[in-house]
């Protein structure tokens, strides 16, 4: 056969692999069914009758979206009590649209009303805690119309269409401003799933309660840092026992404002913790102002006593308004403080407390918080040199991982070098411990003991921290869970 036949016969290269096109055009289908998003159930239309006060209409879509004809359906609704509550209706609505209301539309979660905002979703801190990404995507979409918003004014009220979560209804103060009294409404709207903003069931709040509690062990935190304040004007036994009663207090405050903060749709976390903090702060202060008085301190020791108590009073309430971001950080500063304060305690003098033992305690309790300082400061210090020292190795290295391995060996050395430093000889300097005081022999075996203890507790707080979180993990999870099986019951 001729060059010439072969080319009038061949196939040409360009076609050479044509078979392949069905083949990617088919997975390209396959994936995007995979990735299908159907649109939410919700609210987009709002029509109130002028001629019947109370009566209003709803048009809610996208209801059944998995028929045959891969469309969404509608369902009318109709309330006779100003939207108090809804039952299915035959109405038509007009077309095209009755315009008796405002300029409204949503921007985000804020509803813009004549260029103004004049509302915004509440509860955030709530639903941050107790729903989750899969929740909102998922099961229980969350969508707010944009742009223009359907709304209609009847007499002193005016209803506003607010998307999966049904209708916000609010009043007239008068015909220039609106009232306070702004309410979601969507009882006997069956056909929607609107997020729900409280928990009303007894045994839920109480396991909510429960986990709030325990993950982290807020009361134990407390207890612990007001006792080591009061350690300074009582004996050992009996300032544990004032800081428990005092915590037990306290839990029982919080324990009601938890309460409070789960039933009441109208206020968030954050303005109950406000109250709680107050609280906690007056009664950390006031006690402590009180105990000194009775301990006959001098005026100087008096106030140093009370701007701890201050400031120990506010750790645990900066740790409930982290939630779930750094509260897990604010238990580890608390834990290295604990465990140096214990790998140094037997340079503390026990019993009544006198003015040389405050002082002595005070150095402990300096070099305590001066190591979860410096160790702050050095993990942070180091973590920047070795960033450096990655792209530098990176570029004339590009091997990754001998630069990681390089990495931790300095991450590693670093804080050796910061903790070896502070748990001798600072510690030599703090507390008083020359060469005069001890022979040299054993100043060496102190040095390695409080080496070691160092290197043990650091140990302990990073498997308790990684333990605290975890539990983080798993109360987020059930957090989310238990709404889900409350609003299905629901």
């Amino acid at each position: 056969m001729s060059s010439e036949a072969h080319l009038m016969t061949g196939n040409p290269k360009s076609k050479r692999f044509m078979w392949m096109i069905p083949l990617v055009m088919i997975a390209i289908a396959m994936l995007a069914c995979d990735d299908i998003i159907q649109p939410s159930v919700m609210v987009d239309r709002v029509e109130a009758d002028q001629a019947v006060d109370g009566n209003v209409y709803v048009n809610v879509i996208n209801i059944d979206y998995n028929n045959s004809q891969g469309q969404g359906q509608t369902i009318a609704y109709e309330s006779s009590d100003h939207g108090i509550s809804w039952q299915r209706s035959e109405h038509r609505f007009a077309d095209p649209p009755i315009s008796s209301g405002y300029t409204t539309e949503w921007y985000g979660e804020q509803l813009i009303l004549n260029g103004y905002g004049v509302w915004s979703f509440p509860r955030p801190v709530f639903r941050g805690v107790f729903y989750d990404g899969t929740t909102y995507n998922g099961a229980l979409p969350f969508n707010l119309p944009q742009s223009s918003v359907s709304n209609a004014v009847q007499g002193n009220t005016i209803y506003i269409a607010a998307g999966t979560q049904g209708v916000l209804v609010a009043h007239f103060d008068d015909r220039n401003g609106l009232a306070s009294d702004w309410k979601l409404s969507y009882q006997g709207m069956d056909a929607l799933q609107p997020l729900r903003l409280t928990i009303s069931d007894p045994f839920d709040i109480l396991f909510v309660i429960g986990l709030i509690l325990i993950v982290p062990p807020f009361a134990l935190i407390h207890s612990y840092l007001l006792s080591r304040v009061w350690l300074y004007l009582l004996p050992p036994a009996e300032a544990k026992m004032m800081a428990w009663k005092v915590t037990l207090g306290l839990v029982i405050a919080g324990v009601i404002g938890a309460i409070f903060w789960l039933i009441n749709d109208r206020v968030d976390l954050y303005e109950v913790l406000a109250v709680l903090t107050a609280l906690i702060v007056l009664v950390g202060v006031t006690v402590t102002a009180l105990l000194a008085g009775r301990a006959q301190v001098t005026d100087a020791t008096r106030l140093k006593l009370v701007g701890a108590a201050l400031v120990v009073s506010l750790i645990v309430p900066g740790g409930v308004a982290a939630i779930f971001a750094m509260w897990w950080l604010v238990f580890g500063i608390v834990f290295i403080y604990w465990a140096y304060q214990r790998a140094y305690w037997r340079f503390t003098q026990e019993g009544d407390p006198t003015p040389e033992g405050r002082v002595q305690r005070w150095r402990v309790d300096r070099l305590a918080i001066e190591m979860v300082i410096i160790i702050g400061l050095g993990s942070v210090a180091i973590a920047f040199e070795v960033g450096i020292l990655q792209a530098l190795l990176y570029r004339s290295i590009n091997r990754g991982g001998l630069v990681e391995l390089l990495s931790l060996a300095l991450g590693v050395g670093g804080l050796f070098f910061v903790i070896r430093h502070y748990s001798s000889q600072r510690a030599k300097a703090i507390l008083k411990l020359a060469d005069e005081t001890l022979p040299k022999r054993e100043l060496r075996l102190m040095s390695g003991d409080l080496w070691r203890h160092t290197v043990y507790w650091i140990l302990l707080t990073g498997v308790a921290s990684a333990a605290t979180l975890f539990g983080q993990a798993m109360a987020y999870g059930w957090f989310t869970s238990l709404l889900k099986t409350t609003i299905s019951r629901g």
